[in-house]
């Protein structure tokens, strides 16, 4: 009887899951022009594995693109990219899969999907698109739940400190990121707070400055061992003034918006220091420490290099003869437009564009949104020669104004 009972629960969990999933329809709207992007095509899996190459030869475009796997209940299980589909999807089919994961993913699909795109670029976009949207069970990376970015923020308060958060709050006073790998980002947010000798209480403590007027002379002994260590003026205790705390916080900015070039410098003589005087517990924290800043540092150089140098067009080419532009502000991708060829393109180019143009750094407001800008930056990274391809916001206005010109003068 509990075997039964058992069993129908479970059909019954079944049908319901059947019931509020719809069937699939297609992978859904996106950022990106439509003329960039192919037709669906969408094809059952044959019972053999010599069927599905035939299958794949004769219909599968050698072009980036996007595809994904449906299982039995027609819902999107695996969403991938390749800069070839035929290629890819083909390894599927081999004797002997790649990898374990392709293989489990082979016996659970029951239909194929994908759409082409004309460039490597758009593929990575598209699907980050699509994992947001579907959050497959196969997929592990780019899910909009799992390995969330992190902001490196600095409170507000007589006595701020950086902090790790996931979501910019009103709590900061400045804020930076989004920045990828979140364990990394943390232990380097405890570094700078050491480095700078910025407190890491909570914000409830009392800060009492040794400017500050007291009643009473009491005695005051500091909160936790750091002061002891060297790595914390103890603002709790009085140990520091307003003034000298405030200048470790403005070195702190410093460093982490570009304007410090010193203080790694300065770790690593301390470090050769301390290793000549056989101080080796010491040199192996200051080497750390200057582990995380370096990698810290290079982070926010990205950003500080997309918000500047990213803004503006970046053209794209597209199934026909046109070209679209990806509309990139301060770093981030915010949707896509073909160029101008002809009135309507020209006047919508200008209607799109003029908002962009003198919008300042504005920090991503989803998930998805901050994985575009990772996949922006981490695509330039990857292509710095294609940086002189990107149109500024005032030439590509100028270009649909001069399109607009060439018609009132013929």
């Amino acid at each position: 009887m509990i075997g039964c009972h058992v069993d129908q629960r479970r059909v019954g969990l079944d049908a319901l899951l059947t019931k509020r999933t719809p069937t699939f329809q297609g992978l859904g709207p996106s950022l990106l022009n439509a003329r960039t992007r192919g037709e669906l095509q969408r094809h059952s899996i044959p019972e053999t594995l010599q069927s599905a190459r035939e299958l794949l030869h004769d219909h599968c475009p050698l072009t980036p693109g996007v595809y994904g796997w449906l299982d039995s209940r027609q819902q999107i299980c695996y969403i991938g990219k390749s800069k070839c589909l035929k290629k890819r999807l083909l390894t599927y089919f081999a004797k002997q899969p790649s990898d374990k994961k392709a293989f489990r993913i082979r016996q659970h699909g029951h239909s194929l999907v994908w759409e082409a795109t004309t460039n490597e670029l758009l593929s990575l976009i598209r699907e980050q698109e699509l994992i947001n949207r579907w959050r497959p069970e196969f997929n592990t990376q780019g899910q909009p739940t799992k390995r969330q970015p992190g902001f490196l923020c600095f409170s507000k308060g007589p006595a701020p400190n950086a902090y790790f958060a996931r979501k910019v709050t009103n709590k900061a006073q400045l804020s930076l990121g989004p920045v990828a790998g979140t364990g990394r980002l943390r232990a380097a947010i405890e570094c700078l707070n050491h480095v700078f000798q910025l407190r890491d209480c909570p914000d409830r403590t009392r800060f009492e400055f040794s400017n500050q007027q007291q009643l009473f002379a009491n005695p005051m002994t500091a909160g936790c061992i750091r002061f002891e260590l060297g790595s914390c003026p103890a603002p709790c205790a009085a140990q520091c003034s307003s003034a000298d705390y405030l200048a470790n916080v403005k070195r702190a900015t410093a460093f982490v918006s570009g304007g410090d070039k010193t203080t790694i410098g300065e770790l690593q003589r301390l470090m050769s220091v301390a290793a000549g005087n056989q101080c080796f517990e010491k040199a192996t924290v200051l080497r750390d420490q200057i582990h995380h800043l370096r990698w810290l540092d290079r982070r926010m150089a990205a950003l500080r290099q997309a918000t500047q140098k990213y803004h503006g067009v970046f053209p794209v080419p597209t199934l026909t003869d046109q070209t679209a532009w990806l509309v990139l502000c301060r770093g981030r991708l915010v949707g896509s437009l073909l160029s101008p060829q002809d009135d309507l393109t020209a006047v919508e180019g200008i209607k799109t564009l003029t908002p962009f143009a003198a919008r300042k750094k504005s920090l991503p407001d989803s998930i998805l949104d901050m994985h575009l800008q990772w996949i922006i930056i981490s695509w330039f990274r990857r292509h710095p020669k294609l940086k002189k391809n990107i149109i500024p916001f005032r030439n590509a206005i100028q270009l649909c104004e001069a399109q607009m010109d060439k018609r009132l003068t013929a």
